[in-house]
């Protein structure tokens, strides 16, 4: 993965908040000094807040209001609809935290950690498909930013690997997230992924039989 795919991946983490604090805090100073790094986090900061328009609103419980005040060291106050979205601009640094804390203290199994592992990219410099994976269950979501789905064709994701026979993962067929489950061990940091354009159905062949018209290389966090 290069720098630019690299940086693009960090500026997601960072709006989403998925950043430890030493890091957040070296970002921040960042954002000041480099205009290009500036300008990924303002393009994923207008990406996810198109999540605020499918995401219901959510009132926490007075138990967990009581402890996502004590973790961020207000004073208690009457639960009011929370709308997630809102948690995720860096500027709301204390909504932020609340969202955070309110995850955290959910039940594992109930809450799926999603971290950005790849940025699979095309011929048009706005539209990506963003790709996140789960550890726990081994689920992937393929995220669709400024993608169109195409008319009477589908798309299809497929996973590389080395010199191994392209994989079928399954059609993208949301304008939005898309999820995959795989098999234990089949991302590495050798992994590749492509989509691409096929008939309605996928491919009849064993790999892709139309062009491939988005790629990316999968980047695991250490």
């Amino acid at each position: 993965m290069n720098t630019q795919e690299n940086d693009a991946i960090l500026a997601a983490e960072y709006v989403l908040g998925l950043v430890d604090s030493q890091t957040r805090q070296q970002l921040d100073k960042r954002l000041n000094d480099d205009d290009a790094f500036a300008q990924q986090v303002l393009h994923w900061q207008k990406a996810f807040s198109g999540m605020d328009a499918l995401t219901p609103d959510s009132v926490p419980s007075p138990e967990i209001w009581q402890k996502i005040a004590r973790k961020v060291k207000h004073d208690t106050a009457p639960p009011t609809p929370l709308r997630p979205a809102t948690w995720l601009g860096w500027s709301l640094a204390a909504a932020l935290a609340g969202i955070l804390i309110f995850t955290s203290v959910r039940k594992p199994e109930t809450v799926p950690v999603m971290q950005p592992v790849a940025i699979l990219n095309g011929t048009q410099s706005d539209a990506q498909f963003v790709v996140s994976l789960d550890k726990s269950t081994r689920l992937i979501q393929v995220s669709a930013l400024n993608v169109a789905l195409p008319e009477a064709k589908n798309l299809q994701l497929w996973l590389i690997k080395g010199h191994e026979p392209p994989q079928a993962l399954g059609l993208i067929t949301q304008p939005g997230r898309n999820e995959f489950q795989l098999e234990a061990g089949a991302l590495d940091n050798q992994t590749t992924l492509a989509v691409s354009l096929e008939p309605i159905g996928g491919s009849k062949l064993t790999g892709p039989s139309g062009p491939i018209v988005f790629m990316g290389k999968i980047s695991l966090p250490g």
